[in-house]
């Protein structure tokens, strides 16, 4: 549970409010204020009341302290009024019954020197305890220094509505002088003012637990020196303290630590002005001033991951929750695990983004990168079918289509081309081309790979460190140079993994070259910085050089370094979530994006968003070209490999073959598509058939149409085909279940 609880311990939502801290009683002035917006009068004033346990004498005498704590400053209005909304609450509120618990009387007793409101907030708080109190004080009635207070008669109506249900015995006219006078009490509470009495306690009193060095004796208000309110406070704390003291027979004090404020940690600054409420009668508030008023709060909270985040409000979920229930989830066994928190874990892109908009930096998705690995370790509530597809794609990029060379005729070199998967995979021009100008300019090699970032995503920690170990080895063997990467989510994976090698971009390569000059495939556009490009200012910076050189009217997107929906493997795992996250993006421009991410560029064109890699631009590629099938994907990674073995090693490549390989089919456009979206290649038809022709093991329909289907590890595929006269094979349908079955299930 502290590992999980972590991540999200320093999570501020919830938490009291700056002003809330900033008051001697902690009244939780948001909820306070939320009802009298709404002209709850009975349960506003019962929520002041139970904080301030005098709420007309706090109304009238409260110096504020809340209200230079109020953010409302940083709208460039004045604090909301609270004293004058308490003394509106105070009057309008028609129903004030004291408060009552039904619990059975116990039998200490207690003494409380001092009838002024310190000790008497002590005396209320434990009476309500059911102890058997008893208040001293050498004057004739209650109020101590009150007494001579001009509005003492709302006082002393405030005190005996209070203690209206309460049975407390009072001792007026009896001054207490010695301790022995009070001997035969379990626990004496000593709140005789400033000035008063304090029986030679004081040198020996502990501000936290209000104890002396007599066990039995406290000390608390402004005998103390604090102010009256504070005063009044301790009465509450005292009235814990003594009881733990019966319990444990000494002071002890649980949970004294308060939750942190979130305090100056909010900006509120772009929130609208909304000036202080002026007063009609100066006699106070009426009831529609006093809400009007109250409305002004606003309502000081973090809620920014929750507000931003789609994935967040897609679930619900507040910070503190997740981390509690990756807890659960992971080390609870059943029942009591709820195992409720699977498909929220996979929906998280890993992107950053809650944690960049964090004040203290809570990053929701290192807890549920947790939540992965640890599922991964403990083979538990692990939907490998979220992620076989492209864990099956890293381990074709770290072997089928895996290469490394330095410049030809050489055995090192000092810079080494890494495209990463995609960017060669959608357009192989891209790698041919900008290895062709970074070798012309630089003694740079190349290494073909993929950074790791579908074993991340999916939590397999193991698989990751295997990858990481391969392309180390080949780093050293190469001389260990400077990596050049053009995609920033590896830049972010080696600073994370292989935090050793030295990295570069080859846009910042590019924009060292004042007379490189891209092409302008737009007349205006917008710049999307994608996700992993928060930290790499350099890299920022060279885009936009770049971009500068062109004619391209290029505009800033408010929202920055936003995930696409590419991240984290979520299309599987929460398709609707990826759409909506994915159409969000489109919508922060209505012009079309220049990217410098493969990713980006594909789920944008993918949703027909107009958009050009800054590559293509620099290389003088095709913009426009169309995302290439997942088959082709595959070929056109093969086929940079086997240009680039051929140019740097004169030696030819053949690809590995299967025996399906021969296999023609035949596969409508709309089809072809659909099986691309559901992750289906058309070598998982092809294999399908193959197999199903050869085995036999097929169900042929009246109409001719053959279903089969190929089960491997976690999924299982189905594949409705008809045999063509060219030998060919016409697909009809084919899709696949996250699942395996089994032959006879």
């Amino acid at each position: 549970m502290e590992q999980s609880s972590a991540y999200v311990e320093n999570c501020i939502h919830g938490d009291p409010a700056a002003c809330s801290c900033a008051c001697p009683f902690r009244l939780d002035i948001r909820g306070f204020l939320a009802k009298v917006a709404k002209g709850r009068w009975a349960p506003a004033y019962k929520a002041l009341r139970d904080a301030v346990v005098f709420p007309a004498v706090v109304a009238v005498l409260c110096h504020q302290p809340c209200r230079g704590a109020c953010l409302r400053d940083q709208t460039g209005d004045e604090a909301i009024a609270l004293g004058d909304i308490e003394s509106a609450v105070v009057r309008f509120a028609k129903n004030r019954p004291p408060e009552s618990y039904a619990m059975p009387p116990k039998s200490e007793r207690i003494a409380v020197i001092g009838a002024g409101p310190a000790g008497l907030a002590a005396a209320l708080a434990l009476a309500q305890k059911k102890y058997s109190v008893t208040v001293f004080d050498k004057a004739e009635g209650w109020g101590g220094s009150l007494r001579t207070h001009p509005k003492f008669d709302v006082f002393d109506a405030d005190f005996k509505l209070q203690f209206s249900n309460l049975k407390v015995e009072f001792e007026f006219n009896h001054p207490v002088t010695s301790l022995d006078d009070v001997a035969g009490f379990d626990a004496v509470y000593i709140a005789t003012g400033k000035g008063g009495e304090d029986f030679g306690l004081l040198s020996t009193w502990d501000s936290t637990m209000l104890s002396t060095d007599n066990p039995k004796v406290f000390i608390g208000g402004e005998l103390t020196g604090v102010s009256l309110m504070d005063a009044i406070a301790h009465g509450g704390l005292a009235s814990v303290i003594i009881e733990t003291y019966f319990k444990a027979g000494r002071a002890v004090l649980m949970d004294t630590e308060q939750r942190r404020s979130c305090g100056r940690l909010l900006d509120y600054s772009d929130a609208p002005s909304v000036p202080l409420i002026a007063m009609a009668n100066p006699q106070g508030y009426s009831e529609e001033e006093t809400k009007a008023e109250a409305a002004r709060c606003l309502q000081c909270d973090c809620s920014r991951c929750m507000d931003d985040c789609e994935m967040l409000k897609w679930f619900r979920k507040k910070p503190r929750k997740l981390g509690q229930e990756v807890y659960t989830d992971l080390n609870v066994n059943p029942p009591f695990s709820t195992h409720n928190l699977t498909r929220q874990t996979f929906s998280c892109m890993m992107c950053g983004h809650c944690k960049s908009v964090c004040p203290t930096d809570v990053d929701i998705g290192a807890l549920l990168q947790r939540s992965r690995t640890e599922r991964v370790e403990l083979g538990r509530d692990y939907p490998l079918a979220f992620h076989d597809y492209w864990l099956r794609e890293l381990d074709f990029y770290g072997s089928d289509a895996f290469f490394a060379a330095p410049p030809k005729g050489k055995e090192t070199c000092s810079y080494a081309f890494f495209p990463g998967c995609q960017l060669g995979a959608n357009n192989p021009e891209r790698v041919l081309k900008g290895y062709e100008y970074l070798s012309g300019r630089y003694d740079t090699g190349v290494i073909l790979g993929c950074c790791g970032a579908p074993a991340y995503w999916a939590g397999d920690a193991v698989r990751l460190a295997d990858n990481a170990l391969k392309i180390k080895e080949v780093w050293e063997r190469l001389g260990k140079p400077t990596l050049v990467f053009a995609c920033t989510y590896c830049v972010q994976m080696f600073a994370a993994y292989l935090p050793d090698i030295p990295r570069t971009t080859i846009y910042e390569l590019m924009a060292q070259d004042e007379a490189l000059r891209p092409a302008s495939p737009f007349p205006a556009a917008a710049i999307f910085d994608p996700c992993a490009a928060r930290e790499e200012e350099d890299v920022q910076e060279a885009v936009r050089t770049l971009i500068g050189r062109t004619e391209v009217d290029a505009s800033e997107i408010d929202e920055k370094f936003r995930c696409c929906g590419n991240g984290g493997h979520i299309r599987m795992a929460n398709r609707d979530l990826y759409d909506e996250i994915t159409d969000n993006r489109i919508r922060y421009s209505d012009k079309p994006y220049i990217v410098y991410c493969a990713n980006c560029r594909e789920t944008f064109s993918l949703k027909d968003k107009p958009n050009a890699h800054i590559l293509d631009m620099a290389l003088g590629l095709e913009a426009d070209r169309p995302v290439p099938s997942l088959m082709d994907k595959k070929r056109n990674s093969l086929e940079v490999k086997k240009t680039l073995m051929k140019n740097l090693t004169g030696s030819d490549f053949t690809p590995p073959a299967n025996e399906w390989d021969g296999l023609r089919l035949v596969i409508d456009p709309a089809l072809l598509e659909e099986m691309d979206r559901k992750l289906i290649t058309e070598d998982d038809v092809r294999e399908a058939i193959y197999t199903a022709e050869k085995t036999g093991q097929k169900f042929v329909s009246e109409d001719g149409v053959i279903q089969c289907s190929m089960i491997k590890p976690v999924i299982t595929y189905w594949v409705q085909y008809r045999p063509t006269d060219s030998g060919a094979y016409e697909v009809v349908s084919a899709y696949s279940h996250r699942m395996r079955f089994g032959e006879n299930e």
